[in-house]
């Protein structure tokens, strides 16, 4: 069972489906990630977050434990997100995550109008959903001046990149990779 890293509830374990297909984040991978992004950001605190892939919740609630102010979760088969709405009490995080139930990027508009600074992506992979969520990204409202998008995929699989996003940081760890976009535009926080 895997557990949170570090922040105000280190160490407490959730849950995750079980089953084919099911590729929870690995911890050192997770760790690496949150490294990567504590260096570009300084600090999780006051941030707002959108994991629009959570599965359990993995990273979404991560961000949380390290201080964001407010995450929104969005996963989009059932049996996962009753695993993910319960892994949100585990942590007694109602009062600033929000979890939805949809499929990415489609149902965004439940959303409503939040920007976010942060946006963590662990789609399945081979699903394709990459281009949409990238060009919803830079299309919308989404994102505050200075956002960051990480975008987790297999190797030899990189998704293409929307025109206004430049890539920030890009790491391997073994099959899985790690990019870390921000919009050209931006400014980092």
């Amino acid at each position: 069972m895997p557990s949170i890293i570090a922040g105000k509830r280190r160490g407490a374990r959730l849950q995750v489906p079980e089953g084919l297909g099911v590729r929870p984040t690995l911890a050192r991978v997770r760790e690496a990630l949150f490294s990567m992004l504590t260096s570009a950001v300084g600090s999780f605190e006051g941030l707002c977050v959108l994991d629009p892939f959570a599965g359990a919740g993995l990273l979404g609630l991560e961000a949380w434990s390290r201080g964001a102010a407010h995450v929104d979760v969005v996963e989009m088969a059932r049996p996962h997100f009753e695993i993910l709405k319960k892994n949100i009490a585990t942590l007694n995080a109602q009062n600033d995550v929000r979890a939805l139930l949809g499929q990415t990027p489609r149902d965004w508009s439940k959303l409503g109008n939040t920007a976010y600074d942060l946006v963590l992506c662990d789609p399945p992979y081979h699903a394709g959903l990459m281009p949409q969520t990238l060009a919803a990204l830079a299309g919308g409202h989404l994102l505050r001046p200075g956002a960051l998008v990480s975008v987790e995929y297999d190797e030899g699989q990189m998704p293409e990149i929307p025109e206004n996003f430049e890539i920030y940081r890009q790491r391997g760890y073994g099959r899985c990779q790690i990019l870390i976009l921000q919009p050209k535009a931006a400014q980092m926080l």
